[in-house]
């Protein structure tokens, strides 16, 4: 299980880059929308919000789906016997994915709460980022070495 947290770990890694990388294309589809209905129809620009919030819908699907992988991740370290400051940094990450769901359902309300829904995603991203890089330097977490085959005269 500790190899499993150890691969598992850095595809979350890679899944919550993508993620950001998302959100940044939803924000440029919604203006680049914004411009098309601009040079459209010069006296009246109508965006509404289901235009808007096209761009954003993988973005919110693939969160919740990050959202599984962190509770899986989780599952994965308790059962696998990881402790101490690892599995508290684990448990944390799933503590601002519940934050950053929270956040992105009152930013829809109050806009100035969205303002902390990216700041959450940077923190998202740097604990990910530093489980997957202390899990890969320690030894606890890689599969045994396989002994080597005895050497024939």
């Amino acid at each position: 299980m500790r190899t499993v947290y150890r691969y598992w770990v850095w595809v979350l890694f890679v899944a919550v880059v993508v993620q950001i990388g998302l959100a940044g294309y939803g924000a440029f589809n919604a203006l680049h929308k914004a411009d098309k209905a601009h040079h459209d129809d010069q006296a009246t620009i109508t965006l509404g919000k289901d235009t808007v919030e096209d761009g954003f819908g993988a973005h919110a699907g693939f969160g919740y789906l990050i959202g599984l992988a962190i509770l899986l991740l989780l599952i994965v370290a308790a059962a696998g016997g990881i402790r101490g400051r690892r599995l508290k940094l684990t448990a944390a990450l799933f503590g601002l994915l519940i934050l950053q769901v929270i956040l992105a359902w009152i930013g829809f309300e109050q806009p100035v709460v969205g303002f902390f829904h990216p700041l959450n995603a940077l923190l998202i991203l740097g604990v990910t980022g530093y489980l997957a890089k202390t899990a890969t330097l320690d030894d606890s977490l890689r599969a045994p070495a396989s002994a080597p085959a005895p050497m024939t005269a």
